[in-house]
């Protein structure tokens, strides 16, 4: 069991789930170009797939980056700050994360659950599964930023000896 927690909170899944997503881009997107070039046809399927794929991609790895610590900062402004002051903006960071993607995966869920019924043009691909992307990042982002916090505040002690 501790594998599999291990698994979920270095982002091993979400790296597998990432790899998944680029190819689920790439290859429709070229047998489009091939079906274009060679056969004169077009799929509408295979584009709305790789457009669901690349929504995931764009929303669905927010935790991920987090995790790596790959998102927008303003890493260069703080790191010329002292560094009790880089601690609290750095607070202030997670504590702005955490309310952004609970705001996030709130308005996830509401997109996803009116969408349900609604289909990607061409497919049998619920609207809902694009929007499920929002849900995964930005859920994996609180918790991942929740857990920051707290390890920040419960560290102040060990920094301090």
């Amino acid at each position: 069991m501790k594998k599999i927690i291990a698994y979920f909170r270095d982002g091993k899944f979400e790296e597998l789930l990432g790899c998944l997503m680029i190819v689920t881009v790439i290859v429709p997107v070229v047998l489009n170009i091939i079906n274009r070039s060679v056969l004169n046809k077009y799929s509408i399927s295979l584009e709305a797939t790789a457009l669901l794929a690349y929504v995931w991609i764009g929303y669905g790895f927010f935790g991920y980056l987090y995790r790596k610590d790959a998102h927008v900062d303003v890493k260069f402004i703080v790191n010329k700050m002292p560094p009790k002051v880089r601690v609290f903006f750095d607070l202030l960071r997670d504590l702005f994360i955490l309310l952004f993607s609970a705001y996030m995966v709130y308005w996830g869920y509401k997109l996803f659950g009116s969408n349900l019924n609604r289909y990607a043009t061409g497919t049998k691909i619920p609207l809902a599964v694009g929007y499920a992307s929002i849900i995964f990042g930005y859920f994996s982002g609180a918790v991942r930023s929740f857990w920051t916090i707290i390890s920040r505040l419960f560290r102040r002690g060990e920094d301090q000896k």
